[in-house]
């Protein structure tokens, strides 16, 4: 199978970039570096051309600054770079990731899997979320699928049939993208969830913070009530579309 590994990683981030290989060389696995998309250098044309406030505010509470659209733009750089390398699949890193020493177990797993598959979840949020179903993959790894995806995407295997849906509909840019890829059943993807996590957080300061601190923007605390209503309904009338992993043994 077709199959590479991305960093994403900001060009003046040097320190997180040397974390990164000396963890991958480690573990003998080859990987190429995605230069990120430093949102404070996006002229404004850039950022109307990919984002605009009305409809972000239509679905998320906050108006996005410049550090989440440029995290967006390095995941959608990954997603065509699949396309146009015509990879199978890829495992798409950021560059604060902690990875576990059975990682390269995983992806071998991972290419052998028996049916089609969209996107899979490496790594956690602030949340874990409650599993539906399991099936285990190596040793130490299962494979689950869950009604809500943990948020975060510091670490996610994205096949070719992911990356063409979520260029799909990747613009305009809503949501921060660990929030939009919640919203699964938006792109009708076919989503999993690897536990226990082989990504974790490395204890780098945020970039996205630097540019606008997602704590601190006006918030909108009624939308947010309603969108917030608006995903649980939504999530439930979409449960019967969570794949069964019958098919994958």
């Amino acid at each position: 199978m077709q199959f590479k590994v991305f960093v994403i990683n900001l060009d003046k981030s040097t320190e997180r970039m040397a974390f990164m290989h000396q963890q991958l060389e480690q573990l003998n696995i080859e990987y190429e570096r995605v230069p990120a998309v430093y949102g404070k250098d996006l002229s404004e044309t850039e950022v109307q051309a990919v984002f605009n406030e009305s409809d972000n505010l239509a679905k998320y509470d906050k108006v996005l600054n410049v550090g989440e659209i440029g995290c967006y733009l390095s995941h959608i750089n990954c997603w065509n770079m699949m396309v146009e390398q015509e990879l199978d699949f890829a495992l798409i890193l950021e560059d604060d990731s902690v990875l576990n020493e059975e990682l390269l177990s995983l992806i071998n797993s991972i290419s052998e899997l028996c049916s089609s598959w969209d996107y899979i979840k490496l790594c956690h949020g602030r949340k874990q979320k409650a599993v539906i179903d399991t099936m285990k993959l190596t040793e130490q790894f299962s494979l689950s699928t869950c009604l809500k995806l943990p948020s975060s995407t510091r670490g996610q295997f994205v096949s070719i049939s992911g990356a063409k849906k979520l260029l799909a509909t990747a613009t305009p840019i809503t949501r921060p993208i660990d929030i939009d890829i919640q919203f699964w059943y938006e792109k009708a993807l076919t989503c999993f969830v690897v536990r226990p996590y082989p990504v974790l957080e490395a204890n780098f300061e945020s970039e996205i913070c630097n540019l606008g601190n997602r704590h601190t923007v006006q918030k909108h605390p009624f939308k947010r009530i309603w969108q917030k209503i608006c995903f649980e309904k939504n999530v439930r009338l979409n449960k019967d579309k969570i794949p069964k992993l019958s098919s994958f043994l």
